[in-house]
């Protein structure tokens, strides 16, 4: 079982210091990691929410929308204004699902979404919290990320930095269980050329301060740069040369954590994985207003009859 209870106890403080080679706490090791992979993000200057609604032909409500996503229906003659305040647009097509066919995994796209931080209230200063982190959902299928906003809330800005450490936790457990490192030479999409770095540094030291090194040093570095460019005339160009050579390499052994956790959990099922981060979210956090209808099952009874459709 994957998810925690104590951020900072039991096996997951193991589990960090295998990835900690600095001698500090285990809190500072998650939140260190947690700088590293965590994205520039900035606080909402409108709503996220407006509420507006979608209608079917029949009237029969289907969802809470955008305002630009109502407007878009009815610009492409898709769909008619029902009212302006607040927004009703009623689709002039049959759509494909109505969620009153799905049961509370449907009621939750009716209902009204709040602008305010689902753990403490704070109805100001948010951001948006990906509850599965992007790095792994950029990976799924495009069935599970298409019109999903399910695992997409609000939180005030005190919140959504401690959930992103807290999430560190998980993180590093999945690195550890499915052999998926972070951060270390296995998880970085280039890599220096050790000994063309060498090379490198040789030519500098020639081209730039050769005037102030001994002799003996001065042959050295030329031995160097003649045995890699194989000649005996060791000339100003070469040297030049050596000085600005690339020695950064595409890494050939690159896989992302991600990928990685994700091609496991592709086997036996991303909807373990999802439920996974959800209740991870649930655990860590204790949010006390989760919009209504929200599950950590949310979907999965239909999405395991349209994955059993794929090969």
């Amino acid at each position: 079982h994957l998810s925690l209870n104590s951020p900072a106890g039991g096996w997951d403080t193991e589990v960090l210091k295998k990835y900690n080679q600095r001698g500090e706490s285990a809190q500072s090791a998650a939140v260190r990691a947690n700088k590293g992979y965590r994205r520039a993000y900035s606080l909402r200057k409108t709503p996220l929410y407006h509420n507006s609604l979608l209608w079917a032909p029949d009237n029969e409500p289907l969802c809470t929308v955008d305002p630009k996503k109502a407007y878009w229906y009815v610009n492409n003659d898709l769909g008619e204004v029902v009212q302006e305040e607040p927004l009703i647009v009623r689709l002039t097509f049959e759509p494909t699902g109505r969620p009153q066919k799905e049961g509370s995994d449907g009621y939750f796209y009716l209902n009204e979404r709040q602008n305010m931080c689902v753990v403490c209230g704070k109805d100001r200063s948010y951001i948006r919290k990906n509850i599965i982190p992007h790095e792994y959902r950029k990976h799924f299928p495009e069935i599970l990320k298409s019109h999903q906003n399910h695992d997409v809330v609000l939180l005030c800005t005190d919140c959504h930095q401690l959930s992103n450490q807290r999430d560190s936790f998980l993180r590093y457990k999945l690195a550890d269980r499915h052999n998926a490192p972070i951060g270390n030479a296995t998880d970085v999409k280039v890599v220096v050329n050790g000994g063309l770095k060498v090379i490198k540094s040789a030519g500098n030291a020639l081209e730039r301060n050769s005037y102030r090194m001994p002799a003996s040093r001065i042959k050295e570095l030329q031995d160097k740069l003649k045995e890699f460019f194989q000649t005996d005339d060791l000339t100003p160009e070469l040297i030049s040369k050596a000085s600005v050579l690339d020695v950064v390499e595409v890494n050939s052994s690159y896989e992302p954590h991600g990928l990685r956790v994700y091609k496991y959990y592709e086997h036996i099922g991303i909807i373990h994985f999802e439920k996974l981060w959800r209740e991870n979210f649930l655990e860590t956090m204790n949010p006390e207003h989760m919009p209504d209808g929200w599950s950590v099952t949310h979907n999965h009874a239909k999405l395991k009859l349209k994955m059993a459709r794929y090969p």
